[in-house]
């Protein structure tokens, strides 16, 4: 595919909200993930644009968005500094390969940059390969680590117990 010019990246606006949810259903779908009620997903949206820690870039081009990232801005005892992780990277699929992303994550680097963050980093699907050969192909090294996590909206609150304590 040929790059789309012009694209232009800027933070986010209550009037990206509609594209935004768009654009992460698509994502969302693309991985088998339901996405959470439109009304919560617009809340929570609502909630990270008026946040001084979070910025949600878009890309657009002449015909509106087409494109997304998530960046949160939290400080680092690893670092002892600022750093910024990098989420929901999303190009809507009739834009990819054509220079959206690579657009999207320079302008994450420069924001992070003009905060003084030590660190930019992200997450990908171990079973995103062609996710994986982008971010390489933009320098970010694979760093191997598990993520683990809990379903905190699931019915069972009580983390499991290896063995019961007795006094």
């Amino acid at each position: 595919m040929r790059d789309i010019d012009p694209i232009t990246v800027r933070p986010a606006c209550e009037n990206d909200l509609q594209p935004l949810i768009g654009l992460l259903e698509e994502i969302m779908a693309h991985h088998a993930f339901p996405p959470p009620p439109r009304d919560a997903l617009t809340s929570v949206l609502r909630r990270i644009l008026d946040s001084p820690d979070h910025v949600f870039l878009v890309a657009t081009s002449p015909e509106g968005v087409i494109g997304a990232c998530s960046l949160i801005f939290t400080l680092s005892t690893w670092s002892a500094a600022l750093v910024c992780e990098v989420q929901d990277v999303v190009v809507a699929v009739r834009c990819r390969a054509t220079g959206v992303g690579r657009a999207l994550l320079a302008s994450a680097e420069r924001e992070a940059r003009d905060r003084n963050c030590a660190r930019l980093f992200l997450s990908a699907e171990s079973e995103n390969l062609s996710g994986h050969a982008f971010y390489r192909s933009l320098g970010l090294r694979e760093k191997a680590v598990l993520h683990f996590e809990r379903d905190l909206t699931a019915g069972d609150h009580a983390p499991p117990s290896s063995s019961t304590r007795r006094s």
